[in-house]
């Protein structure tokens, strides 16, 4: 297996009063060339503290240690809330991939809000019409919620950042920046056990190839192995070396068609060697699904046609099979 060597971005300069704009200028250029030859790269000096990393992947570890009747308490008939796995109870112990996600409440429409709903109030959390995305998060415990809350007060302000940078070098005006920002958070804790040999040997997977829908995904792991594998332009798969302390950035399906496929969306799958469990957690940032995913004006006149999109994120994503 090659593995690939992606651009490593220090976005230090992001976070320091007193960087230039020829500093932050340079991270824009090497986010914008990653976007655009890759789809995905390694993002150091982030800002996020690494003691609180280790503690929401403790969390997650502390989860999927549980017995296999204790996660399942936590499905609730949705394929993006909740805990699942692609197994029957015959086989829980020895489960390739299970994971436990959350989303915020949504209905086709609105997100969730009725029009003339203050959105401070209790009832804004609540899906106004029964929910296209099936039941409602499951929350391990109160503590689990916090940690996640905790987290998620720290990776908006980075991803508000990255996405300050992406516009920059997009050109983007207003307009087209307050409709990159109106986005949600899908939180996913994901575990995944070492395939056997006779799995591997099966062509089998532990996750399998996809492209994520929304505009980036926000990635930490906690194993050395190489187990993430993205496809490179010449349909070759290669492996991507974690590094410690890292974010892995990559570009997903909406925010491809936002730019008129400037920036690529990678596919990607997870085959898991390694005999030590592996964590993943990652922070989708998906556009609201009311939110047309048509290229951005400053896009439209470099748009590829094949990634021309006249529909919502939610018509997006409720019929990506059909993409």
């Amino acid at each position: 297996m090659t593995v690939i060597d992606l651009p490593i971005i220090d976005f230090g300069a992001y976070l320091d009063p007193s960087s230039t704009a020829e500093q932050r200028q340079a991270i824009d250029h090497a986010i914008d060339k990653a976007c655009r030859q890759f789809g995905v790269f390694h993002l150091i000096n982030h800002g996020i503290p690494q003691e609180l990393c280790n503690k929401v992947n403790a969390r997650a570890r502390q989860f999927f240690d549980l017995s296999f009747e204790e996660k399942r308490k936590h499905r609730v008939g949705s394929d993006i809330r909740g805990y699942w796995c692609p197994t029957d109870t015959s086989n829980a112990h020895n489960i390739p991939c299970e994971g436990i996600a959350f989303y915020p409440p949504v209905n086709y429409c609105s997100n969730g809000l009725s029009p003339d709903i203050d959105p401070a109030s209790p009832e804004a959390r609540l899906p106004t019409t029964p929910d296209v995305l099936g039941g409602q998060n499951s929350w391990p415990s109160d503590e689990f919620r916090a940690q996640i809350e905790e987290y998620l007060e720290h990776i908006l302000p980075l991803k508000d950042r990255l996405f300050s940078s992406i516009a920059a070098s997009l050109g983007l005006g207003d307009a087209s920046q307050k409709r990159m920002h109106k986005t949600a958070p899908h939180v996913s804790f994901n575990g995944y056990k070492a395939l056997t040999k006779a799995q591997m040997e099966e062509g089998e997977h532990n996750l399998a190839a996809h492209i994520d829908p929304g505009c980036i995904a926000i990635l930490t792991q906690d194993s050395d192995s190489v187990s993430l594998q993205i496809q490179d332009k010449d349909g070759k798969w290669c492996g991507v070396k974690p590094i410690p302390g890292s974010f892995i950035i990559n570009i997903g399906g909406a925010l491809s068609r936002l730019t008129g496929g400037q920036y690529v969306d990678v596919l990607h799958r997870v085959i898991h060697r390694s005999e030590k469990p592996r964590i993943s957690i990652v922070v989708f940032i998906n556009p609201l699904f009311d939110i047309t995913i048509e290229p951005f004006t400053e896009c439209a006149e470099k748009a590829d046609p094949a990634k021309i999109v006249l529909k919502t994120y939610g018509e997006f994503y409720l019929n990506q099979d059909s993409e």
